[in-house]
C-alpha cells in the first residue's frame, strides 16, 4: 500500500516543481524582456537609433510589434507591447503591462512614450506614462502631473534634458510584473517619481509639434 503511494507522492512532489521552474523562467523571461524593451526606448536620440532598435524588438519572442501611419497628422507611428498574460491568468499577480510608442514625422523622430500599468480594475489600476518629446528647440523641462497622486502620474521632458534626468524616468521597475500583490502606486512603478521635477513654473513648449 505504500509504494503506490509514495509513487503518487513523488510525482506530485516532482510536477509542483516542474511547475513552479517553469513560473520562475517565464518569471525571469518577463522581466529581462521588459528589461530590453526599457533600455531600447533609453537608448533612442535619433531616426536612425528607432530603425536600430526596432529592428532588434520586431524579433524578440513575447513582444507584441505592430506599426501605424496616421492619414490626419502623418505620423509614423511604432508599438511595443509586452504583459504578465499567465501570471495573471493563474492569479499569482494583478495584470501588468509594459508598452513603448515610438511617433516620426516627416522622416523626424517626434516623441517616445514609455507606460506601465498594473490592476485589475480601471478603477484601482496604478500606473506611469513618461513621454520625451523632440525638437531642435527643446528646453530642459520636466513636468510631473500629479493629479491622480498617489496612484497614477504623467511624467513630460524634452530630449534636452540632462542624461542623469533621462535615466531616472525611464528607471521603472520590473519587479511589477512578477510581485506578488502587483505594483500599487506610481511611485512603486517608478521610484522617486514625485521628486523628478523641481519646482519649475514653465512647461513645456508644445507648440514645436504639429
Amino acid at each position: 500500500m505504500r509504494t503506490p503511494l509514495l509513487r503518487a507522492l513523488f510525482w506530485l512532489t516532482a510536477g509542483i516543481l516542474l511547475f513552479a521552474g517553469g513560473l520562475t523562467i517565464y518569471a525571469m523571461r518577463l522581466r529581462s524582456l521588459s528589461q530590453k524593451l526599457i533600455n531600447s526606448a533609453s537608448e533612442i536620440h535619433s531616426t536612425a537609433d528607432v530603425e536600430r532598435q526596432i529592428a532588434i524588438l520586431r524579433n524578440k519572442r513575447g513582444l507584441d510589434f505592430w506599426q501605424e501611419s496616421s492619414a490626419q497628422n502623418g505620423d509614423q507611428t511604432y508599438e511595443v507591447r509586452i504583459e504578465n498574460g499567465l501570471l495573471h491568468r493563474l492569479r499569482v499577480v494583478p495584470p501588468t503591462m509594459l508598452g513603448m510608442t515610438i511617433a516620426i514625422h516627416d522622416g523626424n523622430l517626434r516623441y517616445i512614450i514609455v507606460t506601465m500599468f498594473a490592476g485589475r480594475q480601471p478603477s484601482t489600476t496604478s500606473g506611469v506614462w513618461v513621454q520625451e518629446w523632440f525638437a531642435s528647440d527643446s528646453v530642459s523641462a520636466f513636468h510631473v502631473n500629479d493629479n491622480r497622486k498617489p496612484w497614477k502620474a504623467t511624467v513630460e521632458f524634452s530630449s534636452a534634458a540632462s542624461a542623469a534626468q533621462r535615466g531616472k524616468a525611464f528607471s521603472l521597475n520590473t519587479n511589477c510584473f512578477v510581485k506578488l500583490g502587483g505594483c500599487k502606486s506610481a511611485e512603486e512603478i517608478l521610484p522617486g517619481v514625485w521628486l523628478l521635477t523641481s519646482p519649475v513654473s514653465s512647461k513645456l513648449d508644445r507648440q514645436s509639434y504639429p
